[in-house]
């Protein structure tokens, strides 16, 4: 049976005990906090960058470097017959390029069958179609069906982020419709989505709920109709508002896991701190 290897990238938001028990390899991205350069849950935890994310006057990110992921792809080429290698929209970062070039320039060099996407997604939608991979790959499933099934998992897959405050808004160089979005009360707590692979306003709603996803489920359940899903609920230092999403999704639709993580710097970076998010791929 030939082995297949999962790749991805720090920005899938997958917790540790996940990435170790299904054997998925993770590249980090770099994380810029006014010009000091810290890799992506190896030098800069979650609740560090979260902890801090006031004090700093510059937050950026920075793709996985052409020279690494060289590095990591010679080094994984020789332990697998095969590769699935899964990354974060090509709209929100260069990693997944960096990949393409590195497998151009390399890919005569082995006997390896490698395939590489962009997820079109971001944050722990992109750790949704990585997991069924991953799960697909220790089941012995074969590259050719492990391929299809990403691919079918890219076309079902959502993402949604509830952002409490405008304040952090400001900072984001990659939100469609942000613009106009910043004219608006302050008292607006947007909704964001990945659409074809960028972030976008969703919608503009107004109240004091602190939970304003919980509005959006209504929009949610026509999407997702009676498919079973994989649910993913991310947070950014606000336990309790994600549990209470969790609960509200695990009664209202038929999820076949519920995976709770912290929301990662790369999206973190742009939506600060309390932010929360859905994300959900549909079974083919």
């Amino acid at each position: 049976m030939s082995r297949v290897g999962i790749v991805t990238d720090s920005t899938a938001d997958l917790p540790a005990e996940l990435i170790d028990k299904h054997q998925i390899h993770v590249l980090p991205v770099s994380i810029q906090l006014d010009g000091q350069t810290y890799r992506d849950r190896i030098d800069l935890s979650g609740r560090t960058f979260y902890k801090t994310f006031d004090q700093h006057e510059s937050i950026k990110s920075k793709p996985v470097s052409y020279e690494d992921y060289a590095l990591k792809y010679k080094q994984l080429v020789n332990l697998y017959d095969a590769l699935i290698m899964i990354h974060c929209s090509a709209e929100l970062s260069e990693t997944y390029s960096h990949a393409m070039r590195v497998h151009q320039d390399f890919g005569q060099s082995h006997g390896c069958r490698v395939a590489l996407f962009d997820s079109r997604q971001c944050g722990l939608g992109l750790g949704l179609i990585v997991m069924n991979a991953a799960r697909a790959a220790l089941k012995g499933y074969s590259f050719t069906d492990i391929s299809g099934l990403v691919r079918r998992n890219i076309a079902n897959t959502a993402t949604f982020f509830g952002v409490p405050s405008l304040r952090y808004l400001r900072r984001g160089k990659k939100i469609s419709g942000l613009k106009s979005l910043l004219g608006s009360a302050m008292r607006v707590k947007p909704i964001l989505s990945i659409e074809d692979g960028s972030i976008v306003v969703k919608s503009k709603l107004f109240g004091e709920h602190q939970n304003m996803l919980l509005e959006m489920l209504d929009h949610i359940e026509e999407d997702i109709g009676g498919s079973r899903i994989s649910l993913g609920i991310s947070h950014a230092e606000a336990p309790e508002q994600a549990e209470e999403l969790k609960q509200a999704m695990l009664k209202r639709f038929d999820c076949r896991e519920a995976i709770v993580s912290y929301v990662g710097p790369s999206i973190g970076l742009n939506t600060g701190p309390q932010a929360t998010g859905i994300m959900y791929c549909k079974s083919p």
